[in-house]
């Protein structure tokens, strides 16, 4: 359940995000919650790797955002909480997707549409692909099927 419930806030932001160029803040703080209170059994331990990771995930983004400006500050807040909810493990997993798919997108853009290099796009679509393919997948809890 807590897969799903995440991907659909993904898929939301990410649309959102296509539509108008921001991520709410309430959306976000909606999903900060959410992670919050399905996460609040976990033990300490956990939640402890999951908080440094979303701070390591704040700092990395905010630092880009602080010196390039080519993304903005919902982009640096989601990316926080993505490191939240994907923990350490899958956080650089999610961010070697995020980088890989936007770039892809990039350059097809500039090749195949001739997309000027000032061309702005949305970057939590890519973030939003990133976490999804990272999350782990339990197919079982999904479809109810045992084996």
């Amino acid at each position: 359940m807590y897969t799903i419930i995440a991907i659909c806030f993904c898929i939301v932001i990410a649309v959102i995000d296509i539509k108008t160029f921001r991520i709410p803040d309430v959306l976000l703080f909606s999903f900060a919650l959410v992670l919050f209170f399905m996460e609040k059994s976990q033990p300490h331990t956990l939640l402890i790797a999951r908080i440094s990771t979303a701070l390591i995930a704040f700092l990395l983004f905010g630092v880009v955002w602080y010196y390039s400006q080519g993304m903005g500050f919902g982009d640096v807040k989601y990316a926080t909480l993505l490191g939240y909810l994907l923990g350490p493990d899958k956080l650089i997993q999610a961010f070697f997707y995020t980088a890989l798919l936007s770039i892809v997108v990039y350059m097809l853009g500039i090749i195949l549409f001739r997309w000027p290099k000032t061309t702005k796009i949305p970057f939590a679509p890519f973030l939003s692909a990133g976490a999804i393919l990272a999350l782990p997948i339990n197919i079982q809890s999904i479809t109810g099927v045992t084996e």
